[in-house]
């Protein structure tokens, strides 16, 4: 996958003025309106000058959303500067922040993983200036499935 590389000054939008874009049938994610979109592969990839997500949805068999990211995270290589955990009424998640790059490009990558019973939304949400995680992470809390697409029971 490519990193879309790029300075990051741009304005911070109102959360009324973001886009919802669809992942998969099921899930859905908001970002500023600036975003370009195209599909790699079955992942959606939203981009703009120093700031990029990827986004896929994998099938869980039904298994709890807890064991699920379990699954999705285990033996994930690189040592997480920051962990965030996220948990609402049939929704969990996990973020890891971690530095990612070369010594002639070096960025932010926020790994994601929200899952509900029998589906794990993977966003991963890469951004140049650290002053830009707040941004990353209300991504991601905007991860969600779709109104009346999974059962959050």
């Amino acid at each position: 996958m490519a990193y879309v590389s790029g300075t990051a000054h741009f304005g911070r939008g109102s959360f009324s003025a973001l886009n919802r874009h669809v992942i998969g049938t099921d899930w859905s994610m908001l970002v500023d309106p600036d975003f370009q979109r195209r599909i790699d592969g079955g992942d959606v990839v939203l981009w703009r000058p120093g700031r990029t997500v990827y986004a896929s949805v994998f099938a869980t068999n039904n298994c709890d959303a807890e064991e699920a990211i379990e699954k999705m995270i285990e033996g994930r290589p690189g040592i997480p500067v920051q962990i965030f955990d996220r948990e609402e009424p049939g929704l969990i998640g996990h973020a890891y922040l971690l530095p990612e790059g070369d010594k002639e490009h070096k960025y932010w990558g926020l790994n994601t993983w929200t899952a509900a019973k029998g589906s794990v939304a993977c966003v991963t949400i890469y951004f140049d200036d650290i002053h830009d995680l707040n941004w990353s992470i209300s991504v991601w809390k905007s991860v969600r499935p779709r109104e009346g697409k999974l059962d959050l029971n």
